[in-house]
């Protein structure tokens, strides 16, 4: 009887966390798409574009920062939750270690903001999206996830996103105004973050500054490969923009944009979801192989056929979807054929993503390391060769076929060895 309200207890508490971090993280997919029209409206397709460029630039930069603590970090968080002083030793260790590496990232900025002229025309756009990766820096919620603290990661995510958006709906109002959204966006974050690192450090009494220096180094050192990875990842789901605005303008970067905003809404959406289970994979994956294998199996099937229910929706209303981003008729017709077709490469992304935690679990770092590389390769290289041919065409195809090598690759890695991981 105690066992079955036990797991009654656990079973609840877990629904309880997912809602309240469904909650939480659906500001994240909201936020953005509460944005862009005003924008749009105001700035014109070519603000949005401009304004996605500087946030194309500061996700890069992020990956520089973040050095993988966002995806090692939880899982070590997780393995040692309830280890006080390991998890003070990792806290520590990451804020010293992002603050050393906010500084290589800025250098990175400055040096293409003064001296590559594509990035030279914006620069008060530039350095504002800076505050953006100053916030990640402070950015607390790995560790929050690693020990399934839910309800405070919900919480400072949604305060964050609220401020953010009352600002850019108050002080967006002409046209070059695009360039204060990323720097509303970026302060925001840092404030809340802040008041999160002051949550941990009041229960854990964590000390910011690491008295064995070399262990930074040292982090440095043996994640290097694995950052390297995710440089790559970072430049193949940005240079789609990056690229379109350097070969084609800002116009057609702003309509790439807008259909970015939908591919990204699920791109989070479904990182989100797997991040929630990814704590409890980790925990299970050490001793119960097999069951966490059908767990995994389980939470992936069913997010995968919620994806596909949400596209063909997207799929039916695709010209009331465009007209609430504000485009004008003429766009509208112009993108809505290719707007349906980049939906597949959300419906791919459940499935790709699904396996990349899966190969990241199983601790198959170097599998995952080349398969990020080949592909990345492979979509810059397509959409180079075909873009002043097929405009954003090659974008969306490109996408596709890169979403479709992940799956394959990750699968292959998985199916190598699984058999005698859960046996």
């Amino acid at each position: 009887m105690k066992k079955e309200k036990l797991l009654s207890f656990i079973t609840n508490k877990k629904k309880s966390n997912f809602l309240i971090y469904g909650i939480g993280q659906s500001f994240n997919l909201l936020s953005p798409l509460i944005v862009a029209p005003l924008i749009v409206s105001v700035c014109r397709e070519s603000g949005l574009g401009k304004l996605g460029l500087g946030f194309a630039l500061a996700l890069f930069l992020i990956l520089i920062v973040d050095y993988a603590f966002d995806v090692k970090g939880t899982k070590q968080v997780s393995e040692n939750r309830t280890n006080i002083q390991a998890l003070q030793e990792l806290l520590s260790e990451a804020l010293f270690t992002k603050i050393f590496l906010f500084f290589i990232a800025l250098t990175i900025a400055l040096l293409l903001v003064f001296f590559v002229p594509f990035f030279s025309q914006e620069k008060k756009l530039y350095f504002f999206s800076l505050t953006i990766v100053l916030a990640q820096v402070f950015n607390p919620t790995w560790f929050f996830q690693g020990l399934e603290k839910f309800k405070v990661v919900s919480l400072l995510n949604i305060l964050s996103k609220t401020v953010y958006v009352v600002l850019v709906f108050n002080f967006v109002r002409h046209k070059d105004d695009y360039v204060l959204a990323n720097l509303f966006l970026g302060c925001s974050a840092l404030f809340f973050n802040l008041i999160g690192i002051f949550l941990i450090n009041k229960k854990y009494n964590i000390h910011l500054f690491v008295h064995k220096k070399n262990r930074v180094i040292e982090i440095i050192k043996n994640d290097f490969t694995f950052c390297l990875s995710q440089l790559f990842l970072s430049a193949r789901q940005l240079s789609p923009l990056v690229l379109t605005g350097y070969f084609l303008g800002f116009t057609f970067a702003g309509q790439y944009k807008i259909m970015e905003q939908v591919i990204t809404l699920f791109r989070t959406y479904i990182q989100v979801f797997l991040k929630f289970f990814y704590p409890s994979l980790c925990y299970k994956i050490v001793d119960k192989k097999q069951e966490a294998y059908a767990y995994w199996k389980k939470y992936s099937f069913y997010n995968s056929i919620l994806i596909l229910t949400a596209l063909i929706v997207l799929f039916v209303f695709s010209e009331q979807v465009l007209l609430f981003f504000k485009l004008d008729k003429a766009s509208l017709v112009s993108i809505n054929k290719l707007f349906r077709i980049s939906l597949i490469i959300s419906m791919l992304m459940s499935i790709s993503l699904a396996f990349e935690q899966l190969v990241l679990v199983l601790g198959k770092n170097k599998d995952y390391i080349r398969t990020t590389i080949v592909v990345t390769i492979v979509n810059i290289f397509i959409i180079l060769l075909f873009i002043n041919s097929y405009h954003l065409y090659t974008i969306i195809i490109s996408l596709i076929i890169s979403e479709v090598l992940f799956i394959i690759l990750y699968y292959k890695s998985v199916i190598t060895n699984l058999t005698s991981r859960i046996n």
